[in-house]
């Protein structure tokens, strides 16, 4: 007797294709948070070690950041209905299996979309904005502790690879090394049945006076709450989703100093400082 085929060819073809879209579809979402997160597609050369030792001789540093907060809304999973279609049949699950692909093909233009939507609604139901300006002015005021005198430049969001981020139209203050910054805060949910959670990093790329790379991080936040099963609960809970983000980034603020200057050493502050100290009303 010759052994039932359970799975014909052309079941086989189907599976092979829908295997085929879905390695596409993650091509799609990883292009489109890079895109959306300014970092490039391509594989860059090791980063150089960062230079303390220069670092800590910069006595002025003018800090550039995305002044704009973009929320970014990725999602990886798909329809959801693939893990309980099962249940109904093998037909059931073959229509899962295809509305499943099919949303899956759409993430670039669902990240786009909903990272749109989020953050209108975080604008439009009153909760105060600025994440990115309150971290630049954090981490303004850490550079200010150490004894440097900081200029704070918010402006567009940097483009390019991490060792090479540019700022479009920027004209670097003469006199001042150049600290950029490119802040990203996120949710994201990997798969269908996984829930939306906080993502938050910052990349930092610092210049001397003549515009020569002194060094460059990546920070990223260690939060995992709160988390949304589904978007509709990430798009209702406006404050407290905008409560996560920020956690994390006041988690970034001293590892993003310490990561270029390195921990402090006794240094004789500025002039300036000690006036703008003395000048402190202390009632």
């Amino acid at each position: 007797m010759k052994p039932l085929n359970t799975l014909p060819g052309s079941f086989m073809n189907m599976l092979r294709a829908d295997v085929d879209m879905r390695l596409k579809a993650l091509i799609f979402l990883l292009v489109a948070a890079a895109l959306l997160s300014g970092c490039a597609t391509n594989t860059a050369a090791p980063a150089p070690p960062t230079r303390h030792d220069v670092a800590r001789s910069i006595e002025k540093v003018e800090l550039i950041y995305n002044q704009e907060d973009q929320l970014i809304v990725t999602d990886g999973g798909g329809s959801g209905l693939t893990g309980f279609a099962g249940f109904l049949g093998p037909l059931a699950a073959l229509v899962a299996i295809s509305v499943d692909t099919n949303s899956r093909l759409t993430m670039a233009a669902r990240t786009d979309q909903r990272s749109k939507e989020f953050t209108a609604a975080v604008k439009n139901s009153g909760v105060t904005m600025g994440l990115n300006r309150q971290f630049a002015e954090r981490l303004a005021a850490r550079l200010r502790d150490s004894g440097r005198e900081v200029k704070l430049t918010p402006f567009l969001r940097a483009t390019g690879e991490h060792a090479q981020m540019q700022v479009q139209e920027l004209q670097p203050t003469p006199g001042y090394s150049t600290l950029i910054l490119r802040i990203t805060t996120s949710y994201g949910a990997a798969d269908a049945t996984s829930s939306f959670k906080p993502y938050v990093w910052v990349e930092q790329l610092l210049r001397d006076e003549k515009q020569s790379v002194v060094g460059q991080t990546l920070q990223v936040a260690d939060v995992s709450e709160p988390t949304y099963l589904l978007y509709d609960g990430l798009l209702k809970d406006t404050a407290g989703a905008r409560e996560g983000l920020k956690r994390g980034l006041d988690q970034i603020v001293q590892p993003a100093y310490v990561s270029l200057f390195g921990e402090d050493e006794p240094r004789k502050a500025s002039a300036a400082a000690v006036t703008q100290t003395a000048g402190i009303d202390t009632k």
